[in-house]
């Protein structure tokens, strides 16, 4: 069983995290497969940006990506 956690994501620059703050949100998973469930929503804070608020329900959560103008390939974006 996957490891039940609170980090939607982590920066790999700043090493910020955007974070579940609702007691009983949880985020499952690690790396690609990963979920957040937060049966009565949550508020998710970074700590450089506005605070959020998701209403209840179960999320899938995927990686950013961005097109490189040059080379017209897709990366991930990182914080």
């Amino acid at each position: 069983m996957a490891k039940k956690h609170k980090r939607l994501a982590e920066g790999e620059v700043t090493g910020h995290s955007h974070v579940a703050v609702a007691e009983d949100a949880w985020v499952e998973g690690e790396g690609e497969t990963r979920s957040l469930n937060a049966p009565s929503g949550t508020p998710v804070e970074h700590e450089e940006h506005k605070r959020f608020e998701l209403p209840p329900g179960e999320y899938y959560i995927t990686r950013q990506r961005e097109l490189d103008p040059d080379t017209e390939e897709a990366r991930a974006v990182v914080d």
